[in-house]
């Protein structure tokens, strides 16, 4: 399962750099990216089981979308669920090709480790109705950038989970 894990978030950051977007080609992501993102993915599943939640597994479109969002707002420098272009989580994820029924995105700013990235979430009302979210949800993407022009240290982080994509 871990490998799988790792699998997909290469193939997201991948995904990514390939694609055509003059952003994505100037977003910088830690070397360790899939290995954090990938760990951030097992603390969001270790949450969810301890509430008894059903566990998420990995998409790939998740992952795009995730990675794509860190990366716009590491290079333009903003923080926000709203994209510079005006877009919204769901949006951001029918442009993957995701259908997804219901969406929810955690983003976070500053964090260096998954781990501190998970207590942060959990210690937060919002971000933790969101990772404990039910009503089917069965799918995440996290996505990783460095924190970019707007932050001196850190990472910028994007959770997305959803239902039916």
């Amino acid at each position: 399962m871990k490998l799988f894990h790792l699998a997909a978030v290469l193939i997201a950051v991948c995904l990514i750099f390939v694609g055509s977007t003059a952003n994505a080609a100037r977003c910088a992501v830690p070397a360790n990216a899939a290995e954090m993102a990938a760990l951030a993915g097992q603390l969001v599943n270790n949450e969810r089981s301890k509430s008894g939640r059903k566990l998420l597994s990995v998409n790939s479109r998740l992952q795009v979308a995730a990675q794509a969002h860190a990366c716009d707002m590491s290079v333009k420098g903003y923080f926000s669920h709203v994209g510079k272009d005006g877009s919204k989580p769901k949006r951001r994820l029918q442009r993957q090709g995701c259908r997804a029924g219901l969406v929810a995105e955690n983003i976070a700013v500053g964090q260096t480790s998954p781990q501190d990235l998970m207590s942060g979430w959990m210690s937060s009302p919002g971000h933790r109705k969101n990772i404990l979210l039910g009503r089917g949800v069965n799918q995440y993407g996290i996505g990783i950038a460095n924190a970019g022009k707007a932050y001196t240290h850190g990472y910028l982080w994007v959770l997305v989970v959803a239902r039916g994509c």
